[in-house]
């Protein structure tokens, strides 16, 4: 490999002019090249620089190291010194020598640019001869040995994290602000660039453009820029195109967040395991995210952020097999530690004025050039880095301080890696990373899983017992805290021995009511606790038991939606029972009365385990398990009466059930008035006035349909009523239409047309009306003359009767008589006069004069008062 020269200088007077010129080129350098290098090799004194300095201050002053892009992807290495006077004895000279590397090319071996600071290859003085010949190399600097570099570190711990925040963003974007380094010494900006390309990617290293030291830093074009503190002024409020770090003031304490990886990179230097940073870069893992340096500082005892922690717990997790056992114990060993206060605080702030921490102009160590790890090498072992850096390398108790509060993130990162590799680790390394996670799962405000029993030694179970047990008995009984915090609590008391027997009634009913009211809450952190603790389970069976006898509903609604395990060796009865209904194949009840609900009854009492005759109070609530808001059907009513007994439902007082099921009844069904009867046998003492009258208006519903009912019908009926009101209208309907069809079809033989007329009942004329109405009315009209007779006398009687009845007769005789007469034939007709004359009197005649064509003849018979010739006479007959 060879590297161009070019020397630069003011000189005599020659062939290429005099002045500031090239002195010396290696042949071949394109003269773009040269016309940009004269732009980026120049050198302005100090601005309180002597002006005619001595030999001792000549050497102080500021040394121009730049590495620079050129715009064909050149690169630019050059060192430009203040040499005082010319050859014409003016001051102001100064001589750069540079060497260029064409696009792609480095430095020889790989060494980084920075290497070169003060190499001893750098010539002060144009060599003889116009031509120089490429350099092969240039010597690393004897400058920068690794202890200085170590010491410089800790005395700019203040500002490290910031500045490489800076130089990862320059990485992952072009346009990010250019860095300004405020040093008293150019020296101290280069060992910045050291620092900054220890920690960057080796990808990134060789593009990372820097000068020491420059007036003019609103002109410089490299990402690093070292500047005087007097040279620094202007660039204030220029935040969108530099970022200015004064190293000679503290840092402003308001300033942008630093990034998680500058973070770890600055413990790393600042502890001096500069070794990690070569390490980290061969492993895998994204460019800048904190985890794989996070985890190798954490193996060799360097204290992180909890953020940190956590990023290194889950990288280790992703790639366990990156760390040899060692390295891994070694990060267990700090994880199981609680963090301490962050490294930057740990160090002394540099004062103004101070540069490094300790003269490394007489190096002791050459340091060494960053390059990637030979095969099979690795960072130093994490006791002898802790012993270098005084880091912390012991276990310590295994327990943490009562104030210590794991963030969550870290807890549940730590619970993922102890998972991951916690059977791989002797038990003295795991038991106190397990301990963490036990006193973690107890103080953190998110849910922690602390790992099994077997993981902690007895010593430290008994310490973390005797720590912990106030803390783990204060959260079980908390009332006002959530229930799942209170599950975590119980199984750490229970790995750890802490008795809290007495917590576990209170604590079931807390779970038992939360259940209740949102029945997803059986997840598994409840299902796992359960399981481990069978005293809580069996006491949560008996608070869902007691909940059972009094809303079942919400108890079957919970079973339907949670798979809780009801066996137990306790009776549960009416838990039982809900479980029945809830996890049968037809459901906890419809309503629509299309299921087998009396043998679903028989089905949920025989769940219950228990004699329903030794525990009256199980029927009551199987009936609102089976039938719900339901009622049940009058059918359905007798079968329970007469399978359980009326003395049994006495005392379990569902007799109430049974009479509204019979109040309820549908109109027509002959069980309705059957129930009703069966149930005024059974509880005649027990019935409510107004229950008793509604059920004795059934039941006479059900005589008459037998035939047994005596002789006043509808004072009966209406009396009955009015002893019930208000009555419910399936009773009404029921009654009103069994004696409404009872009238219109058979009469008998009392006088139950009048009784109806003079009632002057609206609805039992409207059911009379409705009866008469009937297909089965107008059939037998028209095949009965006798029957048509009949009903032509009933329906003219009292014709000036008025009220109810006026409503409906005539109606009657136009609605439903006359079309039937109309239909009839003259010998059909002829019957029917023969069958009025048979009752005597005029009804033959009224009849002849009602259907003769024309409206006066009806108007006449229907507001004549033909009555009061015949008082004697009985309006309604038989039929």
């Amino acid at each position: 490999m060879s590297l161009g020269q070019l020397h630069y200088t003011s000189a005599p007077p020659g062939p290429d002019g005099s002045g500031f010129r090239f002195t010396a080129l290696t042949p071949g350098l394109p003269q773009s090249v040269l016309r940009e290098a004269e732009q980026l090799i120049g050198y302005e004194p100090p601005r309180n620089a002597p002006a005619r300095p001595s030999a001792a201050e000549l050497d102080a002053f500021p040394r121009a190291f730049s590495y620079s892009e050129l715009s064909d992807g050149s690169r630019l290495l050059a060192r430009t010194v203040y040499t005082g006077a010319d050859y014409s004895g003016r001051w102001g000279n100064f001589h750069a020598h540079a060497v260029h590397l064409a696009p792609g090319q480095r430095l020889p071996d790989g060494a980084l640019p920075v290497s070169a600071w003060e190499s001893p290859g750098w010539a002060t003085a144009t060599p003889e001869g116009s031509a120089p010949p490429p350099l092969s190399a240039l010597p690393p600097s004897s400058g920068l040995d690794r202890d200085g570099l170590i010491a410089f570190a800790a005395s700019r711990a203040p500002w490290l994290a910031a500045v490489f925040t800076d130089l990862q963003r320059q990485t992952e974007d072009e346009t990010a602000p250019q860095i300004v380094l405020v040093e008293r010494d150019s020296a101290d900006v280069a060992r910045w660039v050291v620092l900054a390309s220890t920690v960057l990617p080796r990808t990134a290293v060789h593009r990372l453009t820097f000068t020491t030291y420059t007036r003019r830093p609103h002109l410089a074009g490299q990402r690093i820029i070292g500047v005087l503190p007097d040279d620094a002024h202007g660039l204030a409020g220029s935040g969108r195109r530099h970022r200015v770090h004064d190293c000679a003031v503290p840092p402003a304490p308001d300033g942008p967040e630093p990034t998680p990886w500058a973070v770890a990179a600055a413990r790393i230097w600042s502890a001096g395991a500069i070794e990690l940073f070569q390490y980290a870069d061969r492993l895998p893992g994204e460019p800048f995210t904190p985890g794989p340096l996070s985890a190798l500082a954490l193996c060799a005892g360097i204290d992180l952020p909890s953020p940190h922690r956590t990023a290194a717990a889950r990288w280790a997790c992703e790639h366990p097999s990156e760390l040899s056992q060692e390295e891994l114990e070694g990060l267990v060993q700090t994880l199981a530690e609680p963090g301490y206060t962050s490294a930057e605080t740990r160090h002394t702030p540099v004062e103004p004025g101070q540069t490094s921490a300790e003269p490394v102009h007489t190096p002791t160590e050459p340091w060494p050039t960053p390059t990637a790890p030979q095969p099979g090498e690795a960072p130093l072992p994490a006791a002898e880095t802790g012993a270098r850096t005084g880091a912390r390398t012991e276990t310590g108790t295994g327990t943490t301080p009562p104030a210590e509060t794991t963030p969550p993130a870290e807890a549940a990162a730590l619970a993922e890696l102890f998972a991951r590799v916690g059977g791989a680790l002797r038990p003295e390394i795991a038991a106190p990373l397990a301990a963490r996670l036990f006193t973690a799962a107890v103080r953190s405000a998110e849910p922690v899983r602390p790992p099994d029993r077997g993981a902690l030694t007895d010593e430290v179970a008994r310490r973390l017992a005797a720590e912990l047990g106030p803390e783990l008995r204060a959260g079980i009984a908390d009332a006002a805290a959530d229930t799942g915090r209170a599950l975590r609590l119980l199984r750490v008391a229970g790995a750890l021995g802490v008795d809290c027997a007495d917590l576990v009634p209170s604590l079931a009913h807390r779970l038992a009511s939360a259940l209740l009211a949102d029945p997803s809450a059986y997840g598994g952190e409840l299902r796992g606790t359960l399981a481990d603790r069978p005293d809580l389970r069996a006491a949560l069976l008996r608070e869902l038991d007691a909940a059972a006898g009094a809303a079942p509903a919400s108890v079957t609604v919970l079973l339907e939606r949670a798979p809780l395990e009801l066996e137990s060796p306790e009776a549960l009865p009416y838990l039982r029972m809900c479980g029945r209904i809830a996890r049968s194949p037809s459901g906890g009840g419809d309503g629509t009365g299309t299921r087998d609900r009396t043998g679903e009854l028989r089905a949920v009492l025989g769940a219950a385990g228990v004699s329903v005759v030794a525990h009256p109070p199980l029927l009551r609530i199987a009936f609102r398990l089976v039938w719900g808001a339901a009622t049940p059907t009058p059918e359905e009513a007798r079968y329970v009466l007469a399978e359980q007994g009326a003395d049994l439902h006495r005392t379990a007082e569902t007799w109430p059930f049974l009479v509204t099921a019979a109040l309820n009844g549908r109109p027509g069904d002959p069980h309705t008035d059957e129930l009703a009867h069966e149930l005024l046998t059974a509880f005649p003492t027990l019935l409510p006035p107004r229950d008793r009258a509604a059920l004795l208006l059934l039941e006479f519903a059900r005589d008459l349909r037998a035939g047994g009912a005596e002789p006043g019908w509808v004072d009966r009926v209406l009396g009955l009523r009015r002893a019930a009101e208000p009555v419910s209208p399936p009773v009404l309907e029921h009654v009103f239409g069994r004696l409404a069809r009872q009238l219109v079809h058979d009469p008998g033989s009392g006088r139950e047309l009048d009784d109806l007329i003079r009632g002057n009942d609206a609805d039992l004329c409207a059911a009379y009306e409705q009866a008469a109405r009937e297909d089965s009315v107008r059939d037998r009209l028209r095949r009965d003359p006798h029957y048509l007779a009949a009903r032509f006398v009933d329906w003219n009687a009292h014709p000036q009767a008025g009220g109810a009845w006026g409503k409906v007769r005539g109606p009657l005789l136009d609605g439903v008589l006359r079309p039937a007469v109309r239909a009839l034939g003259a010998q059909e007709l002829a019957a029917v006069e023969a069958a009025l004359t048979e009752r005597g009197g005029r009804y033959a005649e009224d009849f002849r004069a009602w259907n003769r064509p024309g409206a006066l003849s009806r108007l006449g018979l229907r507001f004549g008062s033909r009555d009061n010739r015949t008082p004697g006479r009985r309006r309604g007959g038989d039929s």
